[in-house]
């Protein structure tokens, strides 16, 4: 029993954690193609002479779409593991 519980928690880890991953990049890819299709230039970073401001807007938007989207990704793999196991993801995780 206790092994296959331990199954269960590593399967969910490599899921929910793959799905963030996945998402999170396509997200960063995403905002960073967006911006340069807006703007016509890269976005801006401390190293490219950017002011402050920017480059600090720049940064929490960018963070919280990313995490905005690892967030959708995990919970749509905890309803796909729902719909097709019957059962929830393990708790504590």
């Amino acid at each position: 029993m206790r092994r296959k519980t331990n199954s269960r928690k590593a399967t969910w880890l490599l899921v929910g954690a793959g799905a963030a991953m996945v998402a999170g990049r396509l997200m960063e890819r995403g905002l960073d193609r967006g911006w340069r299709a807006w703007k016509d230039e890269d976005p801006p970073s401390f190293k490219g002479g950017d002011s402050w401001a920017k480059a600090l807007g720049w940064t929490a938007l960018s963070a919280a779409a990313v995490a905005t989207a690892e967030l959708v990704a995990r919970r749509s793999a905890d309803v796909g593991l729902r719909q097709l196991t019957g059962r929830r993801a393990p708790a504590g995780l």
